[in-house]
């Protein structure tokens, strides 16, 4: 397809039906939770999604600069599945799903290592071996009272 064609940015496929997206929102909403941007995506798409038409319109044209940067035909799919709000919905449902997948996965990987624990818990006084020195008030020994 040539950047003259005139049916570049048609929104309907040929045939009149219906063009899915499912296969590209799900691969953005992989590469969102990847980089662990769920949820500024989900707060950004859903502020903008009032908005959606007009930032198709700016993104097309912005296609001979962005089309330097990015492939052109996911591009142009992008920018006919934000036209609707809908598929933007469907875009932030994908990304809130693909990112509980990965809370149970990262759940699942952290049940498999039962002794690890975080940075932190080193800093902690006892460092969570035997018994604790002191009542956590800063008294150390026995605690008894003196009767003074």
């Amino acid at each position: 397809m040539r950047s003259s064609d005139p049916d570049i940015w048609e929104s309907r496929p040929p045939d009149g039906g219906v063009e899915d997206f499912s296969e590209l929102t799900a691969r953005i909403a992989s590469k969102v939770v990847e980089r662990q941007l769920t949820v500024p995506s989900v707060v950004l798409l859903e502020s903008v999604k009032p908005l959606s038409f007009l930032g198709n319109q700016m993104l097309i044209f912005l296609d001979p600069v962005l089309s330097l940067v990015v492939d052109s035909k996911d591009y142009r799919k992008f920018v006919r599945m934000i036209e609707d709000r809908d598929n933007v919905e469907k875009l932030i449902c994908a990304i809130e799903e693909e990112n509980a997948r990965d809370v149970e996965r990262r759940a699942a990987v952290n049940a498999s290592r039962p002794g690890r624990r975080g940075f932190l818990s080193w800093f902690r006084r006892g460092h969570g071996r035997g018994e604790p020195k002191g009542d956590g008030i800063g008294r150390q020994g026995n605690n008894q009272d003196s009767g003074d």
